[in-house]
This record gives C-alpha cells, sequence and structure tokens, in this order.
C-alpha cells in the first residue's frame, strides 16, 4: 500500500507498507542497522556521524552490523546520489524506538527552508508471529513550488516503489540465510543398505 499526499500548502505526507513474512523481531534486527537500513533508500548512498563512518561490528554471519542505537539527536551526513550525481545532506537521529522504529531528519546543507526539508520514519509491527508490517514515510514541506504537484507525486512514488523493491530483496535475502543455518524440522531416517 502506498499514499502520497502534497496538499495545497506543498505538505508532503508520503507512506508507504510492506507485510514481511518474517517475525517483526527479525526485521527489526535487520532495522537497527541504522547505517545500512537507511540506504535502502535509492538516492541515500551512505551515512555517516559527525564526519566518520559509525561504528559498526561483525555478525556471526559475518555481515557488518551497526552499533545501536546512537543516541538521539546525534548529528548525521546523509549522502544523496542519482546517477553519481547529489550532495551531502544533513540529519539527524530524532527518535528511537528499540524493536519499534526510528526517525531521522533530512535536510539541505542551504538551510532548513529549501531542498524539500523532511522527515524519515521507519516502523515494523508484528501482524502475526512470523509476518510483520514495516512503514516508511517522508514527511515534510515540498520547496521547488514551481515543480507541479502530479510530477511532485510521481517522484515520490518512485523513490517509495523503488525503497520497497529494495526492502523486499533484503528480507528475501535475509529469508533464505536464515533458513539455511536453521537445521531441518524433520531428520530424515537413515535407510537400510542392502549388501
Amino acid at each position: 500500500m502506498m499514499r502520497i499526499v502534497v496538499d495545497d500548502r506543498w505538505r508532503v505526507d508520503a507512506t508507504a507498507c510492506l507485510d514481511v513474512p518474517l517475525a517483526a523481531s527479525a526485521v527489526w534486527g535487520q532495522m537497527r542497522d541504522l547505517q545500512r537500513f537507511l540506504t535502502i533508500d535509492p538516492l541515500h548512498r551512505q551515512v555517516r556521524v559527525a564526519g566518520t563512518a559509525l561504528s559498526t561490528r561483525r555478525s556471526t554471519t559475518g555481515a557488518e552490523v551497526t552499533e545501536a542505537p546512537i543516541p538521539v539527536g546525534t548529528p548525521l551526513v546523509i549522502e544523496h546520489r542519482l546517477f553519481g550525481i547529489g550532495v551531502n545532506r544533513r540529519s539527524r537521529l530524532l527518535l528511537w524506538r528499540e524493536g519499534r522504529g526510528f526517525a531521522v531528519s533530512d535536510l539541505s546543507n542551504r538551510g532548513d527552508h529549501t531542498g524539500f526539508p523532511h522527515v524519515c520514519i521507519y516502523e515494523v509491527r508484528p501482524l502475526t508471529d512470523r509476518s510483520a508490517r514495516l512503514t516508511i514515510a517522508a514527511r515534510g514541506r515540498w520547496t521547488a513550488t514551481w515543480i507541479p504537484r502530479w510530477l511532485v507525486r510521481l517522484w515520490l512514488a518512485w523513490v517509495l516503489a523503488s525503497t520497497l523493491s529494495n526492502v523486499r530483496v533484503e528480507f528475501r535475502r535475509f529469508a533464505r540465510a536464515v533458513r539455511r543455518r536453521r537445521p531441518a524440522h524433520h531428520p530424515r531416517r537413515h535407510r537400510r543398505m542392502a549388501c
């Protein structure tokens, strides 16, 4: 499900939901790697803290995992790129609810009222023991008001659809890795060999 509203005052409320066939705790385990998870957005190439990369460690699977949570209010830099062209934008971790979600600001270096200042919100909630709903939202004010609203909505729809596509790929890979590590549910019985 996707909903995109650009009202008459150019306020943006863009939300997309995805039902994931994994437990909410498993989804959160991937989300809490803030540095990597924020780069699921197709425009977010890299996330850094105050001029450095977030501290990471190796997980039991060998993947790099961000030591989380970083303190709320921590200044971030989000490198935005599209076809290799882009800018770095300033950000802060605004909200961290362990096991539930987080929010970051996404602001232009030219000021708080230019370049589509917005907040990115990521939340997970359980649907069943083995499934969860991931909600991704962007809320802010569109500042390039010379662009027609229909084109703004089209752009935001592309960003959200691409993000959801990246999330689907991410969680498919994760589910496959989990299945490979899990022991078989029904051990095979050994057949007696005839001599």
